[in-house]
């Protein structure tokens, strides 16, 4: 119930905040995460090692309810995709990009009445592609690496600084939309390598903690957007 609750939370401080008074619809947000949420599992799909979440979802409500959410329902969209991408996470899922909800008007819908649906990416390959990067050279033993995601494609930690982030500019490119365009860096330390978040606006996770910067040791998981990464030192 960790992530609904949050959802919840969310929703209610809008609700109370800029949305006051706006909010009308007998269609509550806390449903439509639940029936979200039950799409997911029914659309997921299995690869080779690896299970793939829908991206794709539509909420089909009456023309009444779609005119009483009005101005709420770029808000509420947004809420669902954070939450859609945390449950995910917590099933263990595949995102290959942040999930989008588009609302639709149904005439055989009564008030208070949705539907939802779920569909894949267009084409889930059987292992996910390597984020570009701006060096794939062979690694060498004496450097530190980062495996990305499920691909457990090794980069090669080089120089003082690698910036991770959204921009093709960055030496490790995340296309997420979870992802600020200079989202962290990897900065060398003299005993090894840190990671410092750059500001961003979904924050970088290591071992299931937000951090500003840490000290990386062996084995640990950087999380940022639906990238997971494990840090590696020096093969000896």
């Amino acid at each position: 119930m960790g992530i609904l609750s949050d959802f919840e939370d969310r929703i209610a401080a809008g609700i109370e905040g800029v949305f006051a008074g706006a909010f009308r619809s007998p269609v509550q947000p806390v449903e439509l995460a639940r029936a979200l949420a039950r799409a997911a599992d029914d659309g997921r799909a299995v690869g080779v090692g690896t299970v793939y979440a829908p991206t794709a979802y539509t909420v089909a409500l009456s023309h009444d309810d779609d005119a009483k959410l009005g101005s709420f329902k770029p808000v509420l969209a947004g809420e669902l995709s954070t939450y859609l991408t945390d449950h995910a996470r917590e099933r263990g899922y595949l995102l290959p990009s942040r999930p989008q909800i588009t609302f639709t008007t149904h005439d055989d819908l009564r008030l208070g009445r949705f539907r939802v649906s779920a569909a894949l990416a267009e084409t889930a390959p059987d292992k996910p592609q390597p984020a570009p990067l701006e060096d794939d050279a062979p690694v060498s033993a004496g450097m530190a690496t980062v495996t990305l995601g499920e691909a457990e494609h090794d980069v090669a930690l080089r120089g003082n600084e690698m910036l991770v982030g959204r921009l093709a500019e960055c030496q490790i490119c995340l296309p997420d939309a979870n992802v600020s365009r200079r989202h962290a860096a990897f900065i060398r330390l003299d005993d090894g390598w840190a990671i410092s978040d750059l500001g961003s606006t979904n924050g970088t996770i290591v071992n299931g903690r937000p951090v500003e910067r840490v000290r990386l040791r062996d084995g640990d998981v950087i999380e940022i957007g639906v990238t997971r990464m494990v840090y590696h030192e020096p093969r000896r």
